[in-house]
């Protein structure tokens, strides 16, 4: 139910085509009163059926949609035992084990953790014959991993002592493919709270939409604590309906208002062999290259990555009317560079005049009134 379903069917279309795994996806559109009865005839006779829940509750028989799930089978295996009258006649009837299929619980989205489609192929590959088999999961979570420093040592050993079981809880799928549409466009901008990366990603979202007439997808991440912290915000573009509903952790371009972004991140994660970088600087090109690790710097050369380097807050000074607007007038200077350095110029064949024209017509609502 819910958000998770989009790249559910992402996932399934993908796993028909390059593995003929036949998986089929079920909306349930309501909770109440519940559709007990389509759902029995639909799950009849399936192989296996896994219950994905964005919800936990240790202490429960069953999470809450799975209760349900089986609360319906049970009705049609009754019906299956039935002599005379169905008990429920608007259920299907399972007359033998063959009917029933075997179920398996899910929880994913604890502590708002995001669902990859790596996640679903988790749940899919569990369920076949040669899977873990596992009837009760957690995905899209780790509870034992590696540990940094002495006292996270200390920390999974007593865990594992208390729960020795809880590894095997996790479940981890095979792949995490890019799901995105062919001639799609996906951007990760790396900033700082009260910078006006959020106004940004809304002006870059709003112009991709008037010039091209895409399916735009734009989400910020970040807490109430915002202010001042670093934040990440995702989009994309594309000419059909984006499959994904979750971070892109596949990227064409990463814009960086953020000048100290590698004190924190890595925002190299990700990105495309062939993709661009862009970076606010005040720095030289031959200054600014050499502030990056070396692993960075690799990074770039292996996979052909385009750098470029904006001093933002430069143009924002001399361009801003009010000293209030620089911080985040500087994402202007960034929206403008994203167009100049990435490819959708020249994919949508658009001319500079109507890009600008566009750009303009924003900002002048956005911050016409405030100049």
């Amino acid at each position: 139910m819910g958000s998770m379903l989009v790249q559910a069917h992402a996932v399934a279309r993908y796993l028909k085509k390059t593995r003929k795994l036949k998986v089929g996806v079920l909306d349930i559109a309501k909770f109440r009163p519940f559709p007990g009865d389509l759902i029995g005839r639909v799950l009849k006779g399936k192989k296996g059926v896994a219950v994905l829940e964005r919800t936990d509750q240790p202490l429960a028989e069953d999470l809450p949609l799975m209760r349900e799930v089986r609360a319906a089978i049970s009705k049609c295996v009754e019906n299956g035992q039935a002599d005379g009258e169905l008990p429920y006649p608007d259920y299907a009837t399972y007359s033998s084990l063959r009917d029933v299929p075997r179920l398996y619980s899910g929880a994913y989205g604890l502590g708002s953790r995001d669902l990859q489609p790596e996640g679903i192929i988790g749940a899919i590959e569990n369920m076949l014959p040669d899977g873990r088999q596992r009837k009760f999961f957690y995905l899209g979570i780790d509870f034992v991993r590696k540990p940094a420093t002495p006292k996270q040592e200390v920390h999974i050993q007593n865990l594992l002592e208390l729960y020795p079981d809880i590894e095997k809880l996790a479940l981890r799928g095979s792949e995490n493919p890019d799901l995105m549409p062919e001639n799609s466009i996906t951007v990760r901008m790396h900033s700082v709270g009260g910078w006006g990366a959020i106004t940004t990603g809304k002006n870059l979202a709003m112009a991709l939409y008037d010039l091209l007439g895409f399916d735009i997808r734009a989400n910020p991440k970040y807490g109430s604590e915002k202010k001042g912290q670093p934040t990440t915000y995702y989009l994309a573009a594309a000419p059909e309906r984006i499959p994904l509903n979750c971070e892109y952790h596949f990227v064409d371009v990463v814009i960086s208002p953020d000048p100290n972004v590698f004190s924190h991140s890595n925002p190299l994660s990700g990105l495309k062999a062939g993709g661009a970088f862009i970076i606010q600087t005040t720095l030289s090109d031959e200054e600014l290259w050499a502030s990056l690790p070396r692993k960075s710097q690799q990074f770039i050369i292996d996979n052909d990555i385009h750098l470029y380097a904006v001093d933002g807050f430069k143009i924002a000074r001399e361009e801003a009317s009010n000293p209030e607007l620089q911080l985040r007038m500087q994402g202007n200077a960034f929206q403008g560079a994203f167009f100049a350095a990435s490819p959708l110029m020249k994919l949508a064949g658009l001319d500079e005049k109507k890009l600008f024209d566009t750009i303009e017509a924003q900002l002048n609502a956005k911050f016409g009134s405030k100049c």
